[in-house]
């Protein structure tokens, strides 16, 4: 397993587009910090920190694409049957494949929230972030928090996007759709508050636990439209999370090469 896991990254790393996104994510980020450095009154410099200066949004289409690209390129280059030769079982392989794309987001994530503390000391030096007031968190507490939500809400996105790109081989076609999907989401969740109202079951659906980052940063106020509890939303996305990561399981066991 340890072996797949490294070639996995050797793979993910050797991709330009593994660097290259990454590297206007975090060139966004400064400029973003810039825009709120000159106009202060447009773009907050507190609120911006708290999403890591819109990093953790950008990483989401930066995941999707390595999520449907992973599985599909395997069987579009054939080298999916290479890996079978060696004797390694589907399951590991697959496996494997989870356990690479994990390591590679967290390392993203660590470094979009280590960029974000570097611009915070040298651009907005005059903001403490450690402090608290009252019953508050500090501004550090809620941007780590978001950015927790957002991961195991992205994950909850990437373990659907590897679903679907195990089904069809196009990897053109699942990232079409994983990016069309989180674009849909805000659309959708607003029809689905409305629905919550009526029946309210409808709150443990997979689109209402996407609602967790969100709910971190506004919970009272989220709450009244979820229906849900934080600590109910984060269980609802592990949850889900796996059934969904299961099936890529089965599926790509059934998979023809």
């Amino acid at each position: 397993m340890t072996t797949l896991v490294k070639q996995e990254l050797f793979k993910m790393f050797k991709k330009k587009s593994s660097i290259i996104i990454p590297i206007l994510i975090f060139i966004l980020m400064i400029g973003l910090a810039v825009l709120s450095k000159n106009y202060p009154d447009i773009m907050g410099s507190k609120s911006l920190f708290k999403q890591g200066y819109s990093s953790f949004s950008w990483i989401f289409f930066l995941m999707i694409i390595q999520a449907s690209t992973i599985i599909t390129m395997e069987f579009h280059y054939g080298t999916i049957k290479n890996l079978l030769y060696r004797n390694y079982s589907r399951t590991s392989i697959i496996i494997s494949k989870f356990i690479s794309l994990f390591i590679y987001s967290l390392i993203i994530f660590v470094i979009s929230i280590i960029i974000s503390l570097v611009i915070n000391l040298t651009m907005f030096s005059d903001i403490n972030i450690l402090k608290q007031t009252g019953d508050n968190l500090s501004l550090l507490q809620e941007m780590l928090l978001t950015a927790l939500g957002n991961y195991v809400g992205m994950w909850l996105l990437l373990s659907l996007t590897l679903l679907i790109s195990c089904i069809f081989k196009s990897p053109g076609v699942s990232i079409a759709i994983g990016i069309i999907f989180y674009f849909a989401i805000s659309i959708v969740s607003g029809i689905l508050f409305a629905l919550i109202n009526q029946w309210e079951w409808l709150k443990w659906l997979p689109i209402n636990m996407l609602n967790l980052s969100s709910q971190i940063i506004d919970n009272e106020m989220m709450k009244s439209f979820t229906k849900l509890e934080l600590h109910e939303l984060f269980i609802g996305n592990i949850v889900y999370i796996v059934v969904f990561l299961a099936l890529v399981i089965l599926v790509f066991k059934k998979k023809n090469v």
